[in-house]
């Protein structure tokens, strides 16, 4: 069924949301294979200790950073400046804070492959709002994309900038020079300039230089008005998402672990594979804790959750082994062909999971978060309500009481 209703990409949906990268089938493929799903589905043992074990799959899929504008002044949606002094030093100057994510490293290392430069010559300053330019916020997973793509575009300004210092000095035109990061030259029998060597002829007369980058979307993503509600969740590029969940659940308490997770997530290129990686997994855990722990309860109008010893989230110590697939759809406006990584596998985690638990124990829940004692009290229902069928069979079943005597 899911394979039945397949995007093919580049395309737009009923409701006007543009689609350019799809590796949604690539994602499924993925997870089907790495977690035997096809030999495992409906025929797990019970473990050792009498568990009941199950596998579920879902989808998902997600936003990199929302096309519509945040603040309607005509602003772009990301801005980042690039300063070159005479030493040859690169500083990007961000306004993206970087909460964990990984996204100063990436803004670092765009900016570096523009420039063909080791990495260790560009250094990064976010979050100084003296000193940085005005950023809408890390949030909605558009820092790699929108900032990422704004950091592109100001290390391609100041690569202009090199490239016409070095045909000054060589005495060739801009199109004729050759850029190697580390040496530019204006043809194959060049001996050509160092990096050191232009940066000098750039700062010639008027001394540190900074360049500013922009990203704005453009209104084809904005999505459209013949539906109400239409535009909300409108995207550049969104990535996607497989899972299958292993569970086991114990019949007696009710309690269900996760056992494993195969993830896979279309991330359109991945310019980090290690932060990618961490950031899926990140996902995974912030699903678990919202489909098995994570509930705002309240008795008589009182938060009863209100300290993080109640309000539970998991740590390390509730993490199943996550096994990450990283697909490449590579997405024809995200930087480097990249698109969201750091929420798009939540969402596939709680469907994944009650549909593992189903095919455990034959119950399924659509209230979450799925706790024991929520376990617990469905096993028990269905107990009572096979014992009042059985109950009932047995009075149907007495001399006298069939349906041709009643009659």
């Amino acid at each position: 069924m899911r394979r039945a209703n397949y995007l093919t990409a580049p395309t737009f949906t009923d409701n006007d949301l543009m689609v350019n990268s799809y590796g949604l089938p690539q994602c499924v493929d993925w997870v089907e294979q790495a977690s035997g799903w096809r030999a495992r589905k409906g025929k797990l043992p019970r473990s050792n200790g009498g568990l009941r074990k199950g596998l579920g799959f879902a989808c998902s899929h997600y936003i990199s950073g929302a096309s519509k504008p945040v603040n309607w002044t005509g602003e772009p949606h990301a801005t980042v400046k690039i300063k070159l002094d005479v030493d040859g030093s690169i500083v990007v100057l961000s306004g993206a804070a970087d909460i964990g994510q990984g996204s100063s490293t990436i803004l670092v290392q765009t900016v570096a492959e523009v420039l063909g430069l080791d990495i260790s010559r560009v250094r990064i300053v976010t979050g100084d709002s003296e000193v940085v330019p005005k950023d809408n916020g890390s949030y909605s997973s558009r820092v790699t994309f929108m900032v990422g793509n704004a950091a592109i575009d100001a290390a391609q300004n100041l690569k202009r900038v090199l490239v016409e210092a070095a045909a000054r000095k060589l005495e060739a035109k801009p199109e004729e020079i050759e850029c190697l990061g580390e040496l530019y030259r204006a043809g194959a029998q060049d001996k050509g300039l160092t990096f050191t060597e232009v940066v000098i002829e750039a700062l010639k007369d008027s001394g540190t230089i900074t360049v500013t980058g922009n990203y704005s979307t453009i209104p084809e993503s904005h999505g459209g008005k013949k539906y109400r509600g239409a535009a909300i969740g409108g995207t550049m590029g969104y990535s996607y998402s497989a899972q299958v969940v292993e569970v086991s659940v114990d019949e007696e308490t009710g309690v269900v672990n996760v056992e494993k997770v195969w993830v896979a997530h279309d991330c359109g290129k991945a310019l980090n594979r290690l932060t990618v990686e961490g950031q899926v997994q990140g996902s995974v855990w912030m699903g678990m804790g919202q489909a098995m722990s994570e509930e705002t309860g309240y008795h008589e109008g009182l938060l009863v959750t209100g300290n993080m010893l109640d309000y539970r989230v998991p740590t390390i110590q509730d993490s199943p082994p996550i096994e990450v697939g990283i697909i490449e759809s590579n997405d024809p406006h995200g930087p480097f062909g990249a698109k969201e990584a750091g929420e798009g596998s939540l969402a596939a985690f709680l469907p994944a999971l009650t549909n593992a638990i189903a095919d455990a124990i034959g119950v399924r829940f659509n209230t979450l978060p799925v706790t024991p004692d929520r376990v617990f009290a469905a096993l028990e229902k269905r107990r009572r309500a096979g014992n009042a069928d059985a109950a009932q069979a047995n009075i149907r079943d007495k001399p006298g009481n069939d349906q041709a005597d009643c009659a």
